[in-house]
């Protein structure tokens, strides 16, 4: 079991979440301003260096990699803000409808 705190990201713990379960293959949990991944066979363990690698690929992909990292201690991983940025507000993409021939 591994507890990542996501209290500098909160506004997009969920998304982390969905992320780096699906990426490492876990079950996860959400708890407040953590997310909790259990592993889903009783017998194996979930590779800390593969949970950090996947929250920073995420990070990198909406362009926040250069502002947050992942910090190991001995009980969880901390997503934190290098320069004391936060993130306040995710403005999710804009759909379109497209209509064809009047449909």
């Amino acid at each position: 079991m591994i507890t990542v705190n996501c209290k500098d990201v909160l506004p997009i713990q969920h998304q982390i979440l969905v992320y780096v379960a699906d990426s490492v293959g876990a079950i996860p949990a959400i708890k407040h301003d953590e997310f909790i991944l259990s592993s889903i066979e009783n017998d194996e363990k979930i590779d800390s260096m593969e949970v950090r690698k996947s929250i920073q690929e995420y990070l990198d992909s909406i362009g926040e990699g250069s502002n947050f990292t992942v910090i190991p201690d001995s009980v969880k991983l901390y997503i934190k803000s290098i320069n004391g940025k936060k993130i306040n507000k995710i403005t999710p993409p804009v759909k379109t409808v497209k209509t064809c021939c009047g449909f």
